[in-house]
């Protein structure tokens, strides 16, 4: 069970994560923000590096996790192995792994900014495990994301971006010189309603941005609008990683 101590919101940064299907741009959208920041002179935040940017090696432990699902996968798209409950807990092991590795940057006041983080893992891998049912694959997430966090904080504002489906993965695969297969394109269609669900069950917490509503540089603004703006909550049950034995 977690520690029933609290770390202090006093002086740490915000927990942001960027979250959407393939494609979306969420690597993108962030590259603009950061620059965005750094020609107004603004404190730059620490960005948790794209898993695909962290494929081809195994320097630390949350890549040497993503090459261990790549390897028992094929290389599968979704990491798909055959075992999706223990593939989701590798999946969040990562994302843990960089909580962790993020909590210095958090603790100095710097915010730190998550792609693909939880509620991408969430609505993948729960759509995987129920592939005729999408309310079940909704009951799913929301299970996974409780587990997730009773191991490290959700972070204190997730941005969702949404797009036109077929758009936005047709830039994925744009981008990675690959196709998807027709039961792939399904399951990016079936996300895409999924993560809308789960941010109108929590709109505290996650906020929707559709990129067909707004070029890119409004787009930009309206993160950079958000984030400074979202309430930095108690990370309840969780000791700071630096003192943890």
């Amino acid at each position: 069970m977690p520690d029933s101590k609290v770390e202090s919101t006093a002086a740490r940064g915000r927990l942001v994560s960027i979250e959407g299907l393939n494609g979306v741009g969420k690597t993108y959208l962030t590259t603009r923000f950061i620059k965005a920041a750094a020609d107004r002179g603004e404190p730059l935040p620490q960005v948790t590096e794209a898993f695909s940017n962290r494929a081809n090696a195994d320097t630390d432990l949350g890549r040497r996790l993503l090459r261990t699902l790549i390897s028992a996968s094929g290389g599968e798209r979704f990491l798909r192995a055959g075992y999706p409950r223990s593939e989701t807990l590798l999946l969040l092991a990562i994302k843990m792994h960089d909580y962790e590795a993020a909590w210095p940057a958090l603790r100095a006041g710097r915010t730190v900014i998550e792609g693909r983080s939880i509620h991408s893992t969430a609505v993948y891998q729960s759509l995987i495990m129920n592939p005729d049912d999408d309310d079940a694959a909704f009951v799913r997430a929301g299970q996974i994301l409780d587990c997730a966090a009773r191991w490290r904080p959700l972070p204190d504002l997730t941005i969702v971006l949404t797009d036109d489906v077929d758009a936005a993965v047709g830039r994925a695969e744009a981008r990675n010189g690959a196709a998807f297969t027709a039961e792939q394109w399904n399951l990016h269609r079936r996300a895409a309603p999924l993560f809308e669900r789960l941010a109108t069950a929590d709109p505290e917490r996650v906020r929707l941005l559709d990129r067909r509503e707004h070029d890119a540089d409004a787009l930009v603004d309206i993160i950079a609008t958000w984030i400074p703006r979202a309430p930095t909550r108690p990370f309840h049950g969780f000791m700071p990683p630096a003192v943890l034995p």
